[in-house]
């Protein structure tokens, strides 16, 4: 088959499966084709395949849509059926997803919602909500790393940070980590999270404070004690504690005598 041919008939696949308006698609199969400059024999495939490819259309569709409903519960329930249909239908038309792995798919589409940044002029917390949501998976999937060589188990005050490689500090303009299907509209507040996993591979967000959050940024590239001071925290030992409960944790790896970033 020509190689011309077969990425037409590719494309007229896949505009039959995204494409928004199954009456239309139902009324003349043949109009992706034709469009497409197909033949007419591949444009009557269509018609007298209907039935079959409108079965395919569910399914695939359907694959690519479940993952986006079980991956943001919250933010369906805050668009409702209408607008979350909407959405994911823009989605759908911006044709990004290219992976063949059903896990590539949430992200993609939060990667979409950055870019595109749909329904936020009315929704400001959106993306946050959205962020939100897969933060766990992402740092429940992401990659393990070799510990780098030469750390500490015990912080002092010229040590860095040695955070593990699945560790992410966030800050949010909204609560949207308390945001549920039940309450979807979160509250407008400054908020930092530190998302770690442990040695069993489960996943936990702490909330932290402004000060706190900013040392644990800090202190990666400076020494600890340098960066308690900037932040005005005159007493060490408290901090310290904190350092050596977030290692216990999983969400450090150790200390380092050099920074590591």
């Amino acid at each position: 088959m020509p190689e011309g041919r077969t990425q037409r008939l590719q494309q007229a696949a896949a505009a039959f499966i995204l494409e928004a308006d199954e009456a239309a698609l139902e009324a003349d199969p043949a109009r992706v084709s034709r469009r497409l400059g197909l033949s007419l024999a591949d444009q009557q495939s269509f018609d007298q395949q209907l039935p079959a490819w409108l079965t395919y259309r569910e399914l695939a569709r359907m694959s690519l849509l479940e993952p986006l409903e079980t991956m943001f519960p919250v933010l369906m329930a805050l668009l409702g059926p209408k607008d979350w249909a909407i959405c994911t239908q823009a989605f759908l038309d911006a044709r990004l997803v290219r992976s063949p792995h059903y896990r590539d798919i949430a992200p993609t589409f939060l990667g979409w919602l950055a870019e595109n940044r749909w329904g936020q002029a009315r929704w400001p917390f959106l993306l946050e909500l959205a962020h939100a949501e897969v933060l766990e998976v992402l740092v429940a999937r992401y990659p393990d790393s070799e510990l780098p060589g030469g750390l500490q188990e015990e912080p002092d005050a010229d040590t860095f940070l040695a955070w593990n490689a699945a560790t992410q500090v966030v800050s949010y303009t909204h609560a949207v980590h308390r945001a549920s299907e039940a309450n979807p509209i979160p509250e407008a507040r400054p908020t930092q999270l530190l998302a770690y996993r442990d040695a069993e591979g489960d996943v936990f967000l702490m909330e932290l404070t402004s000060a706190t959050a900013s040392l644990l940024v800090q202190a990666r590239t400076i020494p600890v004690a340098e960066a308690a001071a900037a932040l005005g925290l005159a007493d060490l030992e408290p901090v310290l504690t904190l350092l050596r409960d977030l290692r216990q944790k999983g969400a450090l790896d150790g200390f380092s005598p050099i920074p590591l970033t």
